[in-house]
């Protein structure tokens, strides 16, 4: 319920959804007097009802969507084809009814979050087993109420893909902002779920962050050896390890989009021909020329770093002073991690790329840490860091001076980190965005590479 003292903006929404045996209709209305929101649970950030009789167009049916007030408070609304919904915000609190008014209230009265007792150590063989018993205590209640079929079957899956989340994208996560990039431990039989998983089962599509959860998943199958690891085939790969046909058609679209994000453009030019004809569900086929005008921009916009182009020289310092200029390492193979004190993520990756270094040492490849921290206090923290850090054989550490404002960094177009570049034997770029140090695909790349 929203407290007494909550006030949300004066709303009467109707929200359309076009679903292929019908539509179904929110209405919002609000008595009270801030902003409202209502969108769907992945998304990020919040989608404010804009004004009186607002109409929003909310393609997907069905699915899990949200109310969220003013105090942060999220309730959740679950849509089908053909249900009608009314919420109702006042000043006493918030109410939800309608075609799915008893499965909107199952799930505000039996959250799944996977939090767990204090006491329980997070990612512990304990906490696993608590959260199991959890979502077992869920599927009893579910077989139990009587609610719609569709929905029981949609929520057993919500709940162990929010368990899959926090396994894998959770666990990531706290490898992230783990002090000092110190890789986060999980107990002994912690993945052992993954040589059971399988993705069969098309109501996956309606899960907040399903694509996450099954790209993650499948990641950590090929990290651990249960997938085959193919810098060069991956995504032929990962389709196999999807049985229905409907979830492999949109993961492969959804796997293409993101490879654009990231900026593998090599990646899609050369495994598309090949995950094409496994591309079969109409709707995500409909997808793919908007993906390929898409890298065609992205090709065009990277002319300047695309394979084969000079690495532009450049001149760094280690913490003692010592200058390296880029040229002095022809020869060699070079992965280059372009990162900064302040960016988590590039924390997290410092371990897997001392690692990688360790094993390729003295085998034709160097690893230069590129810090771009800039300003005194910057690069105060970065100098403060390289002391106290152990030494990481065969990683060069230096920084870049000016940073983001460097030359090199304006030639190469780099506006975040971490970025990864690898470069080949004569200095030319062989990867502008080469995989991440965590990633197996990268070690399998070096080898390769040095077996040539």
């Amino acid at each position: 319920m929203i407290r007494s003292a909550l006030h949300t903006a004066v709303i009467a929404v109707t929200a359309l959804l076009t679903a292929v045996t019908g539509q179904s209709q929110v209405r919002i209305t609000n008595t009270t007097g801030e902003k409202v929101y209502f969108q769907p649970e992945a998304m990020l950030g919040y989608a404010e009802v804009a004004s009186a009789d607002t109409t929003i167009a909310v393609p997907d049916s069905p699915a899990y969507y949200r109310l969220v007030g003013a105090d942060g408070t999220f309730y959740p609304v679950y849509l089908s084809p053909g249900s009608v919904t009314d919420i109702a915000v006042t000043t006493a609190g918030v109410t939800i009814t309608g075609t799915h008014e008893r499965e909107n209230s199952f799930m505000r009265e039996n959250p799944y979050i996977c939090r767990s007792p204090r006491e329980i150590k997070k990612y512990s063989p304990e906490w696993t087993a608590w959260q199991e018993r959890e979502i077992l205590r869920l599927d009893s209640l579910l077989y139990a109420s009587g609610l719609d079929p569709e929905f029981v079957a949609t929520r057993r899956l919500y709940h162990r893909y929010t368990l899959l989340n926090q396994r894998l994208g959770g666990l990531t996560l706290a490898k992230a902002f783990a002090p000092g990039g110190q890789k986060v431990e999980v107990g002994e039989g912690f993945y052992a779920f993954l040589d059971t998983l399988r993705f069969d089962d098309k109501r996956v599509l309606r899960i907040p962050k399903w694509f996450d959860v099954v790209d993650k998943a499948l990641e950590t199958k090929e990290s651990r050896g249960l997938i085959p690891v193919s810098n060069d085939t991956y995504m032929s790969v990962y389709a196999g390890e999807i049985d229905d046909e409907t979830v492999r058609s949109h993961f492969l679209t959804s796997l293409l989009a993101l490879t654009l994000k990231r900026n593998y453009l090599n990646d899609f030019a050369s495994q598309l021909p090949a995950v094409r004809q496994l591309i079969t569900d109409p709707e995500a086929v409909a997808q793919l020329p908007a993906l390929e005008r898409e890298y065609a921009s992205r090709l065009e916009a990277a002319e300047g770093v695309t394979r084969g182009t000079p690495m532009p020289e450049f001149v760094a310092k280690t913490v003692d002073g010592k200058e390296y200029n880029i040229k002095d390492f022809r020869g060699d193979y070079v992965l280059i991690d372009f990162w900064f004190t302040g960016c988590a993520p590039c924390r997290a990756e410092m371990p897997y790329f001392d690692e990688l270094a360790g094993k390729f040492d003295g085998r034709g490849v160097k690893f230069i840490s590129l810090s771009v921290d800039a300003g005194p206090e910057l690069y105060a923290e970065w100098e403060r860091m390289m002391r106290e850090k152990p030494h990481a054989p065969g990683v060069l550490s230096v920084n870049l001076p000016d940073g983001f404002n460097s030359p090199l960094l304006k030639q190469l177009g780099i506006h975040g980190v971490p970025r990864i570049m690898l470069l080949d034997r004569e200095g030319r770029i062989l990867e502008s965005y080469a995989k991440r140090p965590s990633d197996p695909k990268l070690p399998h790349q070096l080898s390769t590479l040095i077996a040539d």
